[in-house]
């Protein structure tokens, strides 16, 4: 199982994550932390080696799996998370 830990480091500003390909949100208030996995496995033969891959856009954080099922995000204490996790209302 591949895991990554994501912290947001700022202490006055949410920061988004968009998990792709799967086009979902999620948001960190400060000083949070999320951890990405999915099960390699099924993937590494055709991704010639499972892997994350995380980049900066437009101020949002992106990370790409290459995986389009069995992705799970969860907060510090191991909770499993929803797509819009924390996304504020619209206005």
């Amino acid at each position: 199982m591949l895991s990554l830990r994501l912290t947001n480091p700022y202490d006055d500003k949410m920061v988004t994550i968009w998990l792709e390909p799967l086009g979902e949100d999620y948001w960190m208030r400060p000083g949070e932390a999320f951890t990405f996995e999915f099960d390699e496995s099924d993937f590494s033969e055709r991704m010639c080696g499972a892997h994350f891959d995380v980049s900066w856009t437009n101020g949002d954080l992106v990370v790409w799996t290459g995986a389009l099922e069995n992705v799970w995000v969860r907060d510090q204490s191991g909770t499993g998370l929803d797509c819009g996790h924390q996304r504020p209302p619209s206005e």
